[in-house]
């Protein structure tokens, strides 16, 4: 299992280079030790998302959503990509 901190750092990452502007983590679910297990961002500027599972299913991905796949609608009004 990886850890969320590392999952949100690389998710975090991701999104930069995409150009967004990211919102503090929000916990949506924990496992039975009060670790977090579900957790969501999303962009200030165009509103995609990215979450992070540290226990996504066998056929599942960790870190996922439009945030990290698509670029940000107004990076390039604001100067960035």
């Amino acid at each position: 299992m990886i850890l969320m901190k590392t999952l949100k750092a690389s998710a975090l990452r991701a999104c930069k280079l995409r150009g967004h502007d990211m919102k503090k983590f929000k916990t949506l679910q924990w496992d039975e030790n009060t670790n977090p297990k579900n957790c969501i961002s999303e962009c200030k500027v165009c509103g995609m998302e990215v979450q992070c599972l540290t226990r996504p299913a066998p056929n599942g991905i960790d870190i996922g959503g439009e945030a990290v796949a698509l670029g940000c609608k107004d990076a390039k009004r604001r100067g960035g990509m």
